[in-house]
């Protein structure tokens, strides 16, 4: 899943459906007018989907009540998906919704889920767009990966002790640098690991410190800074130890 936690209250549980469609690539805006045939209504979340052709119209519905969603919100959600053209609504409930409300949505565009199975319609492009907005930095890290290539070679110069060096900070971020875009679908480096996902992270003063990733969404944001935080070190690496082009 993206977040294996449920949102807090209405608001949040809105703003975090806004950002996965975002992160899946869509225009998305919390709290949005729409003009219809009937006047202006307001929808909690709509999405464009200009990565298609033709595009995709998402409207949705973020329901954070202590009950059961009825028949006759459906009725109306329906109303308004047909009168703005939209392609795809969806009502997002935490409390489930009555036998009737699925009645209400049967032979329509209209599906009714609650906040996890939300999540797991759009898992998967999730994961991929969450990548492509990581991409550049693993690839700036994995820069640093190749021993003879500058600016590593040149910094290195030939010298074991700074070989060493690099070595240890390399250890330290092998899953960040085996995530770039011609090693992440291999084998056991495969990118985003399986979940649940244990890590001891090592700092660069050597205390570690013990990780249970059980959602996308941590996993994700933990090798972002794994790998900002790593590309600084290679960084200072390469500032301390480079003198020149031939390095030395």
């Amino acid at each position: 899943m993206i977040y294996s936690s449920e949102p807090s209250d209405w608001r949040d549980l809105q703003n975090k459906v806004g950002d996965v469609l975002r992160v899946c690539g869509m225009k998305a805006e919390v709290e949005h007018t729409l003009e219809t045939v009937r006047g202006k209504v307001d929808v909690d979340v709509y999405a464009a989907d200009e990565t298609v052709r033709p595009s995709l119209t998402y409207l949705c519905e973020c329901k954070h009540w202590s009950t059961a969603v009825p028949k006759n919100v459906v009725h109306g959600f329906r109303t308004v998906v047909n009168d703005t053209g939209a392609h795809v609504g969806i009502i997002i409930s935490r409390s489930g919704f009555q036998s009737g409300a699925y009645e209400a949505a049967e032979k329509s565009n209209v599906r009714l889920v609650d906040w996890f199975e939300f999540q797991a319609i759009f898992l998967e492009r999730w994961k991929e767009g969450r990548y492509g907005e990581l991409r550049q930095l693993f690839e700036d890290l994995f820069e640093y990966y190749d021993y003879f290539a500058a600016p590593i070679g040149n910094s290195i110069g030939g010298r074991k002790d700074r070989l060493d060096e690099w070595n240890e900070i390399l250890s330290r971020y092998q899953d960040q640098c085996a995530a770039n875009p011609w090693g992440r679908t291999i084998g056991p480096t495969r990118f985003p690991q399986p979940l649940p996902h244990r890590v001891v992270e090592v700092a660069r003063s050597g205390l570690t410190q013990e990780f249970i990733f059980e959602d996308c969404a941590s996993l994700f944001d933990w090798n972002e800074r794994r790998a900002t935080e790593g590309l600084a070190e290679m960084r200072d690496f390469v500032a301390r130890y480079r003198t020149g082009p031939a390095g030395g």
